[in-house]
């Protein structure tokens, strides 16, 4: 039996894309959100000790982390949110360290 042309094209196509390692992605997503939150620990402890705290990055990394969650699989970013959630909280724990007495 012939394949249709159609077939052929999307076989084609099947080989022209090379799947996506979503282990990997999830891999460096976490490891992405362990260094945003060790950045904000010796942030908070910087603010805490009164020192000069440099925050010009941070919003890059939680933008590229955002990115990075979002381009997981669903069952993956699902497992992914608490990560993001406690992230958030040390977020709004420096926000309020930051703030004048």
């Amino acid at each position: 039996m012939r394949q249709t042309t159609a077939m052929q094209d999307s076989d084609d196509l099947a080989q022209v894309f090379i799947p996506v390692d979503t282990t990997g992605q999830l891999v460096a997503a976490r490891q992405l959100a362990d260094s945003i939150a060790a950045t904000l620990r010796m942030a908070r402890a910087l603010v805490e000790a009164r020192r000069r705290v440099d925050l010009d990055g941070l919003n890059g990394m939680i933008g590229l982390l955002c990115a990075r969650a979002l381009d997981l699989p669903p069952e993956q970013g699902r497992s992914f949110r608490a990560r993001l959630i406690a992230l958030r909280t040390d977020l709004d724990d420096l926000s309020v360290a930051l703030k004048p007495p």
